[in-house]
């Protein structure tokens, strides 16, 4: 059995800066101050970890109590903007074909390894028909802990809870947009498969020595190959 784990956004979806909108709005709310509007500043990195370096002035145990508030606080102003999302954000080329495909294996389980918190990734899939496709049960999400390279482990956890499945490291497949993705697939013997839908490009990543790098998800024959 393999665990296919894909990014959210910049992999599966843009939200046309919906999102990151919301994001800024929710941490005004809840910590005083937005993130950078710089998407390479932060891409690839946890809901956690962007709260964290926007504000330093408060303790990692802190942000984390809050994290509840805030993503009520998160999808409050996500659910605010929905039409704004469905006008700006599309679902990017390639995924509902790929997400489709990975369906039908029964030889593969597919979730997500995302920076986002588990009730804000939950809600984007849902506000672009995407959550049919993911097991959202064996996920990886930004609110299990603030640094991207330790989720992998949470998702195999995850696994042999949910399912009679044993797998290790070597089981997993991410896809991912950004040299975070790639280095935390690398920390536990993922195969790891780059897309430069995101603000990085095929150079940036591959430069990261991905197993596989992709322009785009586009073509079906070069996603499985890609994935192995």
């Amino acid at each position: 059995m393999r665990l296919l784990l894909w990014d959210i956004d910049g992999t599966l979806l843009y939200s046309g800066g919906v999102a990151g909108e919301a994001m800024r709005a929710a941490m005004t709310t809840l910590f005083g101050q937005p993130s950078s509007n710089d998407r390479r500043e932060y891409a690839g990195k946890t809901d956690q970890q962007i709260i964290i370096e926007t504000n330093p002035h408060l303790t990692p145990q802190y942000i984390a109590d809050q994290l509840d508030a805030f993503a009520t606080a998160y999808m409050a102003e996500l659910a605010e903007r929905r039409a704004e999302m469905a006008s700006r954000g599309r679902v990017l080329a390639g995924v509902p074909a790929a997400l489709a495909y990975y369906q039908q294996r029964a030889d593969v389980r597919q979730s997500v390894l995302t920076g986002n918190m588990q009730a804000v990734a939950a809600m984007k899939l849902e506000l672009t028909n995407l959550s049919p496709y993911i097991d959202m049960s064996v996920g990886a999400y930004g609110s299990d802990h603030a640094k991207r390279v330790e989720l992998p482990r949470y998702a195999i956890e995850r696994m042999h809870a949910h399912t009679p499945h044993r797998i290790t490291g070597a089981d997993i497949v991410i896809i991912g947009d950004t040299p975070n993705d790639i280095a935390c697939g690398k920390a536990h013997g993922a195969r790891t498969v780059a897309v430069a839908t995101g603000p990085f490009s095929v150079a940036d990543l591959a430069a990261h020595a991905p197993d596989a790098v992709l322009p785009d998800l586009s073509d079906l024959d070069a996603v499985i190959a890609a994935i192995g």
